[in-house]
């Protein structure tokens, strides 16, 4: 057995947040997370199923404010900054994609608005369901976000990027990515399919994840970003941030990656499985 120090990729403006990770073989035949199979250079993978979004007020990797109430001006709150990983509708309604670690059902969400600071002027959304602190929880770091302002321009790297994701994955490349708030776009290769998280989240609850690991520098304000993927010559959503075991704050995700650098994420497969059952209705085009 292989217990890890790790970190998750929250960012707390008033305290710390810690992770533990477990990966444990006995729970992995029990509890099978969705496979995500790393392909060798000589085995060339089926196609991908795909899935497009029919629209998606919020680009990949939009940055966010999570607070579990209105701020008041005079007081201390405490303050969450995460990223999402893409945005979809259902009817008139349109939904964010984002780590369940980020929030609680009913938190407020705001527009950030360099990164640091957040406009508190009036909430965006407000987090409808986080499946970690869900009674019927897949042990999966996926939350959603209820978007209430759809028009209102957020921070995004690229706000005209097309939202591509994978509802099926057999193989992957050497190289995957991803991209957060805090630092930006950072490379890696995969690691491994499926293991089991134990996050520690701020209050000290102990939180059972599944997850995939990739060699990739992360940090706070990462969580939730989208990992992705080269497939078929277009860039394809993978799965989000989850959480990070190199939390040394003196290793810059610009540095060369050290030996137990590793960043773990939420397959996509999974997450969708969790859309479908709580957003039925959620608007997809098949390509």
């Amino acid at each position: 057995m292989r217990r890890d120090i790790w970190a998750l990729t929250s960012a707390m403006v008033t305290m710390g947040v810690g992770t533990l990770i477990y990966q444990g073989v006995d729970y992995d035949r029990t509890h099978p997370a969705p496979q995500v199979v790393q392909a060798q250079a000589q085995d060339l993978a089926a196609a991908p199923s795909l899935r497009v979004p029919v629209a998606s007020p919020w680009s990949p990797g939009t940055a966010v404010t999570i607070t579990t109430t209105r701020p008041v001006p005079g007081e201390t709150i405490q303050v969450g900054q995460c990223t999402v990983a893409y945005s979809f509708t259902a009817g008139e309604q349109a939904y964010a994609v984002t780590a369940s670690h980020c929030g609680s059902p009913g938190d407020y969400v705001w527009a950030t608005e360099d990164g640091a600071t957040a406009d508190f002027s009036e909430p965006v959304g407000t987090f409808t369901y986080s499946d970690l602190y869900d009674l019927e929880t897949n042990s999966l770091d996926v939350g959603l976000i209820e978007i209430s302002d759809a028009r209102r321009v957020m921070l995004a790297p690229d706000p005209g990027a097309p939202t591509v994701v994978a509802s099926d994955i057999t193989d992957l490349p050497e190289t995957i990515c991803k991209y957060g708030t805090t630092t930006g776009e950072t490379c890696g290769q995969p690691l491994t399919s499926s293991g089991v998280e134990i996050l520690a989240d701020n209050h000290g609850l102990e939180l059972r994840a599944l997850a995939s690991t990739a060699a990739i520098c992360a940090r706070a304000g990462d969580s939730g970003g989208p990992v992705y993927a080269d497939l078929d010559g277009q860039r394809v959503i993978i799965g989000l941030v989850s959480g990070t075991r190199d939390a040394a704050a003196e290793h810059q995700c610009d540095a060369p990656a050290g030996p137990d650098m590793a960043m773990s994420y939420t397959a996509m497969p999974g997450i969708l499985e969790v859309i479908d059952r709580e957003v039925p209705a959620a608007e997809y085009h098949t390509p």
